[in-house]
């Protein structure tokens, strides 16, 4: 039972963060090329962008999935920083998946992500990523136990 909840954690974190990460690289984008862009108009991208960006939810659950193991295992040995350990795990976890789509393919796909507040944002999202995570799990001991 404890693993199902923590897969659907896991599931609900990933849709979080893509839906907070695609809006912000939407808005990065379209602030980029400085043209006078109505609301609706922004918002149509914006929903276009969360209909058709599902490659980046897949690259975000691997990334979260990885992370969030990495944080169950290191947050055994460090129980002052437990209720840290998701937000921090998810923030990174997207952090190094950008990295490396970098080092791969000499810039970073999504291209909202290219400037630093741009990144940052990314970034936030994943730490959000990772506070719902931690919620929906039922907190740390119910999600440390998952992986036992």
């Amino acid at each position: 039972m404890r693993f199902v909840r923590w897969i659907a954690a896991l599931f609900v974190a990933a849709v979080g963060t893509y839906i907070l990460a695609v809006i912000a690289n939407s808005q990065f984008v379209m602030n980029a090329h400085n043209v006078p862009i109505t609301f609706s108009e922004r918002l149509n991208m914006t929903a276009f962008d969360v209909s058709n960006m599902w490659p980046y939810l897949i690259v975000i659950s691997v990334a979260l999935m990885l992370g969030f193991l990495i944080a169950t295992l290191v947050k055994r040995f460090l129980r002052r920083l437990s209720k840290y350990a998701f937000p921090v795990a998810g923030a990174a976890a997207i952090g190094v998946t950008l990295g490396l789509m970098y080092t791969q393919f000499q810039t970073i796909p999504i291209s909202g992500a290219r400037s630093t507040m741009g990144f940052i944002s990314q970034v936030v999202a994943g730490g959000i990523g990772g506070w719902i995570f931690a919620k929906v799990a039922g907190g740390t001991k119910a999600v440390g136990a998952a992986t036992s």
